[in-house]
């Protein structure tokens, strides 16, 4: 429990760093789509979903937040469950007769040895893969904020374009890049 409340220190510490450090920079050069891409990259790693919010799609804040906050209350779960199992294991191989399990199967009967057994490692698999799950969904978000903040500038008009289309019967990408001439170019 003192981890977790150590935890949002450690976060504010790093928010107050990077943004002192993304001001020092902003004072030195202008903000080039490199040092924008490094600074939303930062944000993302150091605080999920601020990527998203500095790139403007707010839309997939949720998303990250609702992934990685179900990734950590399904970590926590598994966990308390493998706990329940290891102590209800515990009570019952022990000599002590005033410990008794608690954990009862849907039909109230006491689980078995072999049961909690069974019970414990498969939550400690579920646990591990909900940190296995977290730790990818925060890197999933870190890397879309990264695209994201690298993509921002492409040249999305008119003169290129792309279309499917099949020919003899076989589906093919058409690109097409236009050149326009500029008013004041001399006609041929």
């Amino acid at each position: 429990m003192q981890r977790m409340a150590i935890l949002p220190c450690l976060v504010a510490m790093a928010f107050a760093l990077v943004s002192h450090a993304a001001q020092g920079q902003n004072e030195l050069a202008p903000d080039s789509t490199a040092m924008r891409v490094k600074r939303t990259t930062s944000w993302a790693a150091i605080v999920p979903g601020s990527g998203q919010i500095i790139n403007r799609q707010w839309w997939k804040v949720p998303v990250v937040w609702g992934g990685m906050g179900y990734a950590a209350w399904s970590t926590w779960d598994s966990a308390q469950e493998m706990r329940s199992s290891i102590d209800d294991l515990v009570a019952l191989t022990d000599d002590d007769p005033e410990t008794q399990p608690i954990l009862v199967d849907a039909l109230g009967n006491p689980f078995s040895e072999f049961d909690l057994e069974q019970r414990a490692l498969f939550y400690r698999r579920n646990r591990d893969l909900s940190i296995l799950s977290f730790l990818v969904a925060h890197g999933l978000q870190v890397l879309d904020a990264n695209t994201s903040a690298m993509l921002r500038n492409l040249d999305t008009s008119d003169a290129l374009s792309a279309r499917l289309e099949s020919t003899f019967g076989v589906p093919c990408v058409h690109l097409t890049w236009r050149f326009s001439r500029s008013p004041n170019a001399p006609t041929p």
